[in-house]
């Protein structure tokens, strides 16, 4: 599959410029086997252009609000892109760049969006924030597992992480056991969790565990320091329970009446005494 890595941003805006430096930072390793990589800054109708080219497959990373802590790192499968109204020659977000190109006919198969959560893009510095750079290597991690490889831990090694699998299959089945180890955690059968709790849900133990991994490496988990690692405990983190709860609301909050109680499921959250939800 030939794949394109564009990063957005504004360079001169602190974190804005966080794609810009991820992309940098990719072209000055190692090579990938077909992929190419493109600074596409706040010029969003070159990808739409360069996407003429065609492509099978687009990594699109970019700053990304979504409330977290500065430094978390979304990895987001485009399901659906809508048509433009109007053309912007300067498309400086990323999902007009992607509307345009649908309505070109450019739009790749596999769109994804390697976002980070900035702390700063208003005043005007060229440097990233503490938390946003030290998620560059985090976010390297993710465009190259998307592409199918992953630096090893030695450094200038490159190595296959697992088996080669479908990326959107992949995320589907991340965000499957996000919202599994969510609502273990929210009724109560956690915080701790093991493979095998997952595995009353999801019949696959190589991608179970295999995904359990990915999560901690996402930081939405960790292993418990004290468990065997024959037999690993995991814990959602705060971003993991965030997260885990957005997504499994997004998933099964229209068949789901309000609880009456509060906004979440967890027993010991103030919500329930009418305080503010902690997981919101």
């Amino acid at each position: 599959m030939r794949t394109l890595v564009a990063g957005f941003g504004n360079v001169l805006r602190g974190d804005d410029g966080f794609g810009v430096e991820v992309v940098r930072r990719l072209r000055e390793g190692d090579a990938l086997a077909g992929v190419d990589v493109m600074e596409v800054g706040t010029a969003g109708i070159r990808l739409a252009q360069e996407l003429l080219t065609p492509y099978d497959r687009l990594v699109v990373v970019d700053a990304m609000r979504r409330g977290g802590t500065p430094g978390s790192v979304y990895v987001v499968a485009v399901e659906s892109v809508e048509a433009p109204e109007e053309i912007d020659l300067h498309l400086a977000v990323p999902a007009r760049a992607l509307a345009v190109a649908k309505a070109l006919g450019a739009l790749p198969g596999e769109v994804f969006i390697v976002g980070c959560e900035p702390a700063e893009v208003d005043e005007l510095t060229l440097e990233l924030s503490p938390a946003v750079r030290a998620a560059v290597d985090t976010a390297l991690t993710h465009v190259r597992r998307i592409v199918g490889t992953r630096t090893a831990d030695e450094p200038g090694e490159a190595a296959p992480r697992d088996p080669p699998r479908d990326p959107v299959v992949a995320l589907q089945r991340r965000d499957e056991i996000l919202q599994i180890m969510f609502w273990l955690f929210a009724e109560g059968l956690g915080p701790d969790i093991t493979p095998e709790d997952v595995l009353r849900f999801v019949d696959d133990e190589p991608a179970v565990r295999a995904t359990l991994r990915v999560l901690v490496d996402d930081g939405y988990a960790e292993v418990l320091a004290d468990s065997p690692a024959a037999a690993p405990r995991y814990r959602l983190t705060v971003l993991g329970v965030q997260e885990g709860r957005r997504r499994f609301l997004d998933e099964f909050e229209p068949y789901l009446a309000r609880r009456g109680h509060g906004e979440c499921g967890s027993a010991d959250c103030d919500c329930h005494t009418g305080g503010e939800c902690r997981y919101q």
